[in-house]
C-alpha cells in the first residue's frame, strides 16, 4: 500500500532484544566512567597541584636590648645608700632590669669609660648576664673593672655605636656589614652634625624597630663630640649616632646622673615639639637610692613591654596524596565491578 510500511518477512515486528533484558545505566556505563575518572585523577596526582594555606599564630614579641654602663672613675663616688658607690647602685639596677625581662629577650652588656668594651654578647641566659655584670663591680676587682675605672672620660657616643654594631652582628649573614664597611660607616658619623644620615643598602630592609633598644647609663656630660680632637680620636658625633638610631627605628633610653645633657643631644633624643622622639632621657640626682634606680629601670621595662604579636604563616600544601588515595579507591571500584557478575552488561 502506498505511504504505508509493508512487512515482507511474514513475521510480526518485534525488537531484536527485549528492553527488560537490556543492562541498566550503572551496568552499561559505570565501569567505563570509573576508568575515565581513574585516568583523570592519576594525571592530577602526577601534576601535584599545590596551594597555600594561611595559619595564624600568636606569640610574645622577643626584644633585643643592650645595657650600656658607664664605668668611669667618677662612678666610684658615694651614693645615698650607705656603703655603696654610684656604680654599685647602678649595677644593682641593671641586675634588677635583667630579672624583669622576658626569658626570650636577648640582652647584652657593654661597659665604657674612655673606651667601650663588649662585656656580654646578647644572650637569653640571665645567670650568665648577671655574672658578667658582677665583673663590673668593685668587689670583683676584675681586670675589666680595673681597666675601665682608670679612664676618666665618658665615651658615650662610641659605646652607643658599639651597641648598634652588636645588633648588626646578629643579622642574617647576607645583611651583615664587613669590617671595612663598618669602619667607613663610622667615619661618616664623625665631625659636624649631618642633616640626614644615609644607611647602607644591606640594612635598609631590616626592621630594627621591632623590639630593639639601647639603655645607656652615664654620669658624664653628654655632648655632640664634633671637635677636631674628637674627630682625630675617631669619636662619632653623638647626635649623628642618635639620628642613625632614629633612622633604623631602634629605641634609646638615656639615664643621666646630674642632668648634664647638651641641648643638641637632648633635642635629637626627645625631639622637638610635635615630632616623634627616638627615646627618653631619665634625669637622676647626683646621689640617689636603690629604690630610685629600680624605679627608672621599671619605667624602661614598661616602655619596652613585650607585645603580643599575631603572625601569619603561609605553608604550601600538596594535592598528590589526596588524588592518589582517590585514584586507588577508583581503581579498586573498577576492579570490583569488572569481577562481579551482576555488573556485567550481558
Amino acid at each position: 500500500l502506498k505511504g504505508r510500511y509493508v512487512n515482507k518477512t511474514g513475521f510480526s515486528a518485534v525488537s531484536f532484544i527485549n528492553k527488560k533484558l537490556e543492562p541498566n545505566i550503572i551496568k552499561k556505563y559505570g565501569i567505563d566512567v570509573l576508568g575515565i575518572l581513574f585516568m583523570i585523577i592519576a594525571i592530577l596526582a602526577l601534576v601535584n597541584v599545590q596551594y597555600s594555606s594561611v595559619w595564624q599564630k600568636t606569640c610574645l614579641e622577643s626584644k633585643w636590648i643592650m645595657i650600656v654602663q658607664d664605668l668611669s672613675g667618677s662612678m666610684n663616688r658615694a651614693s645615698s645608700e650607705r656603703g655603696l658607690t654610684l656604680g654599685d647602685v647602678a649595677l644593682n639596677g641593671a641586675r634588677a632590669f635583667i630579672n624583669m625581662r622576658h626569658k626570650d629577650d636577648l640582652v647584652g652588656v657593654i661597659a665604657f669609660s674612655s673606651y667601650a668594651k663588649l662585656i656580654a654578647p646578647p644572650t637569653f641566659d640571665k645567670e650568665i648576664l648577671k655574672e658578667k655584670v658582677g665583673l663590673l663591680s668593685r668587689e670583683s676587682d676584675s681586670i675589666v673593672f680595673r681597666e675601665l675605672t682608670v679612664g676618666g672620660a665618658t665615651n658615650a657616643s662610641y659605646a652607643t655605636w658599639l651597641a648598634l654594631c652588636t645588633f648588626f652582628m646578629l643579622l642574617p649573614e647576607e645583611n651583615q656589614l664587613s669590617f671595612e664597611e663598618l669602619k667607613d660607616f663610622r667615619y661618616s658619623l664623625l665631625g659636624n652634625t649631618i642633616k640626614k644620615v644615609e644607611i647602607p643598602e644591606k640594612l635598609k630592609k631590616i626592621k630594627f624597630g621591632h623590639g630593639m633598644a639601647i639603655v645607656l647609663f652615664t654620669d658624664g656630660r653628654i655632648e655632640a663630640n664634633k671637635k677636631d680632637e674628637d674627630v682625630r680620636r675617631g669619636l662619632p658625633n653623638f647626635v649623628n649616632v642618635v639620628k642613625l638610631i632614629e633612622k633604623l627605628g631602634v629605641k634609646l633610653y638615656l639615664i643621666v646622673v646630674g642632668g648634664e645633657v647638651n641641648d643638641e643631644v637632648q633635642t635629637a633624643i626627645e625631639g622637638q615639639e610635635g615630632n616623634k622622639s627616638v627615646g627618653r632621657i631619665f634625669y637622676m640626682p647626683r646621689r640617689f637610692s636603690l629604690d630610685k634606680m629600680e624605679e627608672v629601670y621599671s619605667n624602661i621595662n614598661e616602655l619596652e613591654k613585650n607585645r603580643l604579636l599575631v603572625k601569619m604563616h603561609k605553608k604550601k600544601k600538596e594535592t598528590r596524596w589526596l588524588f592518589a588515595c582517590i585514584g586507588m579507591f577508583l581503581l579498586a571500584s573498577y576492579c570490583f565491578l569488572r569481577l562481579t557478575p551482576w555488573f556485567r552488561k550481558i
